[in-house]
């Protein structure tokens, strides 16, 4: 009888251990098939972004001072009577112009690259952090067509990129 209750024993640890196991390897594997999807609003993400708003300010501060050199040619031009000088101002004017288009296309191209560049890096550590298999976009083209508002980390991630960016 001793040497059943010893079997019964040893059997009923040996199958705890089995079950345990078993137990532990399902979730390993459960845990490493299920995806975690989250998806943001990327234009409310990139207008948003302290790095764009500070970069935006910039741009509007240099173009202020392109167009206040406008207005000086303009007045100039208002006020010069020989036409031979006043056709060389309003060529000048015309250049100005055109070069404050091309500042402001290509400040505002160069300076997006380096945006996205950034919430790129960022929301890779984000994802990392929060445990996301993928952080999926969303905006006016709809990329996401319906989604639940439990999985929209919008204003989540964009506090963790503006922090971040401002170095915490």
């Amino acid at each position: 009888m001793k040497k059943l209750t010893s079997m019964l024993k040893r059997n009923l640890v040996i199958c705890l251990l089995l079950v345990l196991s078993l137990s532990v390897i399902f979730f390993v594997f459960y845990k490493k098939t299920v995806c975690s999807i989250v998806y943001v609003n990327s234009n409310e993400l990139f207008t948003e972004f302290k790095m764009t708003k500070e970069l935006k300010l910039a741009g509007e501060k240099e173009i202020r001072l392109k167009n206040s050199q406008i207005d000086s040619l303009r007045n100039l031009v208002s006020l010069t009577s020989d036409e031979s000088s006043k056709s060389v101002l309003i060529e000048q004017l015309i250049n100005k112009k055109q070069e404050i288009a091309e500042f402001e296309n290509q400040y505002t191209q160069l300076n997006s690259q380096k945006i996205w560049s950034r919430i790129a890096v960022y929301s890779s550590d984000y994802a990392k952090l929060k445990g996301y298999d993928f952080i999926l976009n969303s905006n006016n083209n709809q990329t996401v067509l319906a989604g639940n508002k439990d999985k929209d980390v919008t204003k989540e991630l964009l506090n963790f990129i503006n922090e971040k960016y401002e170095g915490f």
